[in-house]
Parts: C-alpha cells; sequence; structure tokens
C-alpha cells in the first residue's frame, strides 16, 4: 500500500511504496483549493478509467461533484451550492478543477503504460489523490486616500498514485 501516515517522500505527502505504483504531481495549478478538495475526495478510491468518464460528464454538467466540507451555515461559512438532483444534496461543477484533474489522472496512466509493460493502466485504482494550497502570489491594491488593501492569489499543488491490485501473471513451465 502507498499510504503510511506519518511517513513522506520528497515532493510527495506520502511514502512510495508499492509493486505496481505510478504517480504524478501538478504544481502550483491557478484553481481553487476548495474545488480540488471536493474533486479529489469523489475520486478517491474510484478506477482510473471511471474516474476519466466521471470528471468528463462533470464538465459537460451531466453529473455533480458532491460538496460536503461546511455544509452548514452559520460560522465558518457555507459551501454555497444547491442541491442537484438525485440523492446528492449540495454540489456543483467546478470545470477547471475536473480539467485539472482529467490531465493529471491522465500523465499518471501514461506513466504506468511507460513503467510497466504487463498491466493495463486503465485497470489502476486511485489510491492517494490530494490537494493542498501551494505558494501565495503577494500583492497589493491601492486604495483611496493612500491606503493599499491585500490581493493575494492562492494556488494549489495536486498529487495522485496510482496501483494495480490484480493477480499477477504467472508463467508456467512445462
Amino acid at each position: 500500500m502507498s499510504r503510511e501516515v506519518g511517513k513522506s517522500q520528497s515532493g510527495y505527502t506520502q511514502l512510495l511504496e508499492g509493486s505496481y505504483l505510478s504517480t504524478a504531481r501538478a504544481v502550483n495549478v491557478n484553481v481553487h483549493h476548495k474545488h480540488c478538495y471536493h474533486v479529489a475526495k469523489a475520486l478517491r478510491g474510484m478506477n482510473a478509467s471511471n474516474a476519466l468518464i466521471y470528471l468528463d460528464d462533470v464538465i459537460n454538467k451531466k453529473k455533480a461533484i458532491p460538496y460536503t466540507r461546511r455544509s452548514r451555515k452559520g460560522r465558518g461559512g457555507n459551501t454555497m451550492a444547491g442541491h442537484r438532483k438525485g440523492k446528492i444534496g449540495p454540489g456543483a461543477y467546478p470545470n477547471k478543477a475536473s480539467k485539472e484533474f482529467v490531465k493529471l489522472i491522465s500523465s499518471a496512466m501514461d506513466n504506468a503504460s511507460q513503467r510497466y509493460d504487463t498491466i493495463e493502466p486503465d485497470d489502476m485504482i486511485i489510491t492517494h489523490i490530494a490537494a493542498h494550497r501551494g505558494q501565495i502570489a503577494t500583492n497589493w491594491r491601492p486604495r483611496a486616500q493612500g491606503r493599499a488593501t491585500p490581493s493575494n492569489h492562492y494556488q494549489v499543488n495536486l498529487e495522485v498514485f496510482l496501483e494495480y491490485f490484480g493477480e499477477d501473471e504467472e508463467e508456467d513451465d512445462f
């Protein structure tokens, strides 16, 4: 398994271990952190090809990403997302974040196809997917009477681990 809590490797938040493991990272992407968090939570544990199909439906506004974090009103804000069809509850169609995750998962699948000849990248499972805050570009916006207010631009770091858990094909000698 690739996820060991408390252990990390350079550039990643988890330890890279596994027999058939493929990874991909995207650093300082201009996407909202909140949208990336919810997309990552929806994709965790999915098959890689099913995740790409699901994200394509999100981009075409056929299926919604459930927004579960901060779903209450009051202090701390709420999701500001309306309820969607079915039993999904509050949800949205984060187009830009979905496109970035499609690129990321496709990159991890390409890495797997180049690294391992015996397995099919479509059969791999997303064991770890995360969205963390990246660098903050700090700027100042001039205001009236010589004052200024901060105008910060937040970026996000994305990472994904794909693993293959199928049967190992052994050759029999006769």
